[in-house]
């Protein structure tokens, strides 16, 4: 396990301890037997004498895992563990979440059109795939990576060029996609450095990560083994997968530290966060979309998504 001296996302020095648990007595060896009995490859050994920390960062609101299991662990977990022998590799996504992604999409591909007419997009812990087989569909230049190579070969199949996640290159990607990435690293920071560096300037990368209004309520009375679905889940925290539980606040910091400027959605489009207010016109057009329900909304339940730019200038 390793410490953690500062806050992931902020930086900030200001850490208060709030949940100190040891993995292998309850409630956590209970939680660790109901939530991964369909994982049986998952070896949770290593953590015999271990203890699930939990602390908040006092600057920016943070709530993060303290001490983080080391990087072989989470290899061995996500890699031979959730995404091993007998896993599947790739999952459906209902018809719902599908067009919420391409709508989605196309919203970031009309905001770079000015100067990109094909954008490069890298979906960055692909996982099933899914999204990168929606952007190729869509006619993109299609990338894609993960810490588990378990979906590359079904990718390339397709046209799709995969890269491990730690040889991406540099200034090649107009959009980086991270959808339920971030709270899975150890090092947001310096991965998120990484990806920007991926970026070409201009470029613009997405955050979508867990975020639970009610998480500092819960863990005055937790209930660590209540089902994800439930009111009472404590997933935003769950041990060895959500390392970090960002706020808004924690986010901003975060792009902030790696030279990202914000972006805000307005209805289905991007905009600068300072951009200049706009035309009673399409004012009044956002709030008739808005009555209508055509305003953009994470497509995943308690989540929330923030889009950042690189400068142009870069």
């Amino acid at each position: 396990m390793t410490i953690r001296d500062q806050c992931p996302a902020c930086g900030g020095s200001q850490i208060q301890p709030r949940v100190r648990l040891p993995y292998d007595r309850p409630p956590l060896a209970k939680y660790l037997t109901t939530f991964y009995r369909d994982y049986p490859q998952c070896d949770f050994t290593p953590l015999a004498g271990e203890v699930y920390g939990l602390d908040e960062c006092g600057q920016c609101g943070c709530y993060f895992q303290n001490p983080v299991p080391e990087p072989e662990f989470l290899a061995g977990f996500y890699g031979q563990g959730l995404y091993g022998s007998g896993a599947k590799a790739f999952q459906t996504c209902d018809p719902y979440q599908t067009e919420q992604l391409l709508r989605e999409l196309m919203m970031v591909v009309r905001y770079l059109s000015p100067t990109v007419a094909r954008p490069c997009v890298l979906d960055f812990g692909t996982g099933s795939g899914h999204w990168a087989l929606l952007a190729a569909a869509a006619g993109l230049d299609t990338h894609a990576s993960d810490l588990s190579p378990h979906a590359f070969e079904p990718l390339r199949v397709r046209g799709i060029t995969c890269h491990r996640h730690d040889q991406l290159p540099k200034e090649l990607f107009d959009f980086v996609n991270t959808e339920q990435v971030f709270e899975h690293l150890a090092d947001p920071s310096g991965q998120l450095q990484v990806l920007a560096q991926g970026l070409r300037p201009g470029g613009v990368v997405k955050i979508g990560v867990p975020h639970d209004g009610q998480l500092r309520n819960k863990l005055r009375a937790p209930q660590w083994t209540a089902p994800k679905s439930s009111a009472d889940s404590l997933n935003g925290v769950a041990p060895l997968e959500h390392l970090n539980h960002f706020e808004p606040a924690s986010l901003d910091a975060l792009a902030a530290r790696c030279g990202l400027q914000p972006l805000v959605i307005s209805g289905w489009q991007l905009l600068p966060r300072n951009s200049k207010s706009q035309p009673i016109r399409k004012r009044i057009g956002l709030w008739l979309r808005t009555r209508l329900g055509e305003v953009y909304r994470p497509h995943f339940r308690l989540t929330q998504t923030a889009f950042y730019q690189k400068s142009s200038l870069a």
